[in-house]
């Protein structure tokens, strides 16, 4: 084995030969060590063709750069970052690939900012960024305040400001951090989307849970004879699912059938969870059924869907034969499973579960499966058992968790347990208005009047205002959303005139408020 010098000083650099060069094709002898490359397991490997690379570079620099450089994205892809970065350091005239691979290297290693420093490092050296350089960067970028530094040298730089790709990893990179007012100003300036932009824009919108924003767009990209991908629909009928925009999702099915989409098991699972949370179970077995290929997530969304409806016996039919196929469940199986319990009043059968989850399925507690057994305990008004689950948990409770413990109280009229939620509540969610009103409702329930006063006082101290309530109807393929007492909406003189009407022809046949 040759051995070989790691400290980077210490590497022979090989001088530049114009002559030498003209006497090798570049291309056809860097390609020798990459069969090599994609064999290497261990580090001792990657070192053994590094020392060969250097003891046969004798005037043929150009060749030994480019084989260096393939080095580095070999060790990058390997995640050996250090040594990558150490051969990096001997290349004399390192290429753009070069650096985009360590930068690239870097961020997936989350060492953001050694990313940012080698960026800077590069453009000190007087080399010039190519199409991949800022997409790459972005990813480095744990901050949007970077983030928008990257924006800044996008625009700046007459090559990229239209770019495509660049521009689609900034709307990426904004939707990702929450700021869908940056992503879609963006958007809107672009002189040209790919559907690749059409999707991030969408999916940023339904990430942030603006699922009609999401549906919005899609109308837009649909007029504008965007193609569609299976990505567009997965992100389409999350927001479908989530406003129980039946009609759209239907819509959505039949495209998949028309133009032939294969269902993939992300499709197939996005169909399943749309159809289940808009009330229709049958339709989501219908789907399940039929699919070419389950996977895990599959089961999850039917297991999920069964759960909702209250099909407790049927989602632990298909969790068994889930395990009889040879799925190996995981942990938002169990969160489904338990979840199902807990909706059909399966409490014996969920504390079976939870607490072997370990031992039988091999999966690690989180805070998800202590708020399913929480919810199971509390619907079964267990709720002595729920908080010393609470207290007794491994780690630090939430707000939902103790929200739950609250709302339980609220339906059982519980002051003393839900106050101690309500004081944990105070200091985690210290804004939220639901708290207040639900510990009000349970100080009114037990007539104490003087707590409910100061409740309010406490809310009107805050600053905390009661969220009005609101609803969501699907007309023709178009969501409307509606707030008490709303008058923004267009119709909305015909639509109070009509509940009037409506309200009349109740009184008429007897019924009353």
């Amino acid at each position: 084995m040759v051995q070989l010098l790691t400290n980077s000083s210490q590497f022979t650099c090989i001088p530049n030969s114009t002559k030498s060069q003209e006497n090798f094709n570049t291309t056809s002898k860097s390609r020798n060590i990459l069969p090599l490359l994609k064999g290497c397991t261990h580090l001792v490997q990657f070192k053994q063709i590094h020392a060969q690379i250097i003891k046969t570079s004798f005037n043929e620099f150009a060749i030994t750069q480019t084989q260096l450089a393939k080095l580095v994205e070999s060790l990058v892809n390997s995640s050996q970052i250090d040594y990558a970065r150490l051969v990096l350091n001997q290349i004399i005239n390192p290429s753009i690939f070069a650096f985009n691979t360590m930068i690239r290297g870097y961020s997936e290693a989350g060492l953001g900012h050694e990313a940012i420093q080698l960026y800077i490092h590069m453009r000190c050296k007087g080399l010039e960024p190519d199409n991949f350089t800022y997409p790459i960067l972005l990813k480095a970028c744990g901050s949007l305040k970077q983030g928008k530094a990257v924006h800044s040298l996008v625009a700046k730089n007459q090559d990229f400001k239209s770019e495509i790709h660049s521009l689609t990893c900034l709307i990426a990179f904004y939707c990702g951090f929450g700021d869908i007012e940056s992503a879609r100003l963006l958007f809107d300036k672009m002189a040209e989307r790919n559907v690749v932009t059409w999707t991030a824009m969408i999916n940023g919108y339904v990430k942030q849970n603006r699922y009609k924003g999401g549906i919005d767009l899609f109308y837009q990209m649909r007029n504008c004879g965007v193609e569609i991908n299976e990505l567009t629909l997965v992100c389409v009928l999350s927001a479908c699912a989530n406003l129980g925009a039946l009609e759209m999702g239907k819509w959505v099915h039949r495209f998949i059938d028309k133009n032939g989409i294969f269902f993939n098991h992300k499709l197939g699972a996005a169909v399943i969870d749309m159809y289940a949370k808009c009330g229709h179970i049958d339709e989501a077995s219908k789907v399940f059924k039929i699919l070419p290929v389950k996977s895990v997530c599959t089961w999850n969304s039917m297991i999920g869907g069964l759960a909702m409806h209250g099909c407790g016996e049927e989602a632990l039919e298909r969790f068994g034969e889930m395990q009889t196929r040879g799925i190996e469940p995981d942990d938002i199986t169990l969160i489904a499973v338990l979840s199902a319990c807990s909706h059909s009043g399966l409490v014996e059968k969920g504390k079976e579960i939870f607490y072997k989850m370990r031992s039988d399925y091999k999966i690690e507690l989180n805070i998800k499966h202590y708020g399913c057994l929480i919810d199971l305990l509390c619907r079964a008004g267990l709720l002595d058992e729920a908080y010393e689950v609470v207290k007794n948990m491994p780690m630090e409770p939430n707000g939902v968790l103790w929200g739950t413990l609250l709302t339980a109280c609220a339906n059982s009229n519980v002051v003393e347990l839900g106050e101690t939620a309500m004081e944990h509540l105070i200091e985690l969610e210290p804004f939220n208005d639901g708290n207040y009103v639900l510990m009000s409702n349970i100080y009114a329930a037990n007539e104490r009047w003087d707590d409910v006063a100061r409740m309010r006082r406490l809310m009107k101290e805050r600053q905390i205002e009661k969220s009005p309530g609101h609803s969501l109807i699907e007309i023709n393929n178009v969501v409307h959303e509606f707030m008490v007492g709303d008058v923004r909406h267009r119709c909305s003189q015909d639509i109070y005139s009509m509940l009037e009407d409506v309200a009349i022809s109740l009184k008429k046949e007897g019924y009353t408020r």
